[in-house]
């Protein structure tokens, strides 16, 4: 039997770990166990992934910003809604069911952007909006502007005297 530097015997297996009575060396694993870890992270992942949409869901309202005075021009094509939903292009109102093929006809002639300014009221809902841009996307075209009302500077408020 071999020996240790303190005295003690290494048993028949050389080792110097000691022996605990009444346990057989072949039930004995020295792996780590882990599947309750897996279990764990599997959990929080499933929290994640439900609790994560609810917290990017938010309500925004748009800031209001100074804006310069746009040129005139005399070439553009007009989309307005008013506040009852209703369309009119180029002042003329029309149907829902008008809407693409009037655009198309107006576009017909234009080679370059396709541009079409859009002018609704800010009481129409977005559903409606998007309704409008369908449309105008149905008809080809490709670049859509909002047209807002500039809002005064504090400074042109307060130097008028009033």
């Amino acid at each position: 039997m071999a020996m240790t530097p303190g005295g003690r015997s290494l048993g028949s297996g050389g080792s110097a770990v000691p022996r605990i009575p009444g346990i057989a060396e072949e039930g004995l694993s020295a792996t780590i166990n882990v599947t309750p870890m897996i279990d764990v992270m599997l959990v929080l992942l499933i929290i994640f992934m439900v609790v994560t949409p609810i917290l990017t869901q938010y309500e925004a309202t748009p800031p209001t910003a100074l804006t310069a005075r746009p040129e005139p021009d005399d070439d553009v094509i007009t989309l307005g809604i008013d506040t009852r939903g209703s369309f009119y292009v180029e002042d003329q109102p029309i149907t829902d069911g008008e809407l693409t093929p009037r655009l198309l006809e107006l576009f017909r002639t234009e080679r370059g952007d396709r541009l079409l300014y859009l002018r609704a009221d800010r009481g129409v809902s977005f559903a409606r909006v998007l309704d409008a841009i369908e449309g105008a996307r149905a008809a080809g075209v490709t670049t859509i502007g909002a047209i807002t009302e500039p809002q005064e500077s504090e400074q042109a408020g307060a130097g008028s005297g009033r």
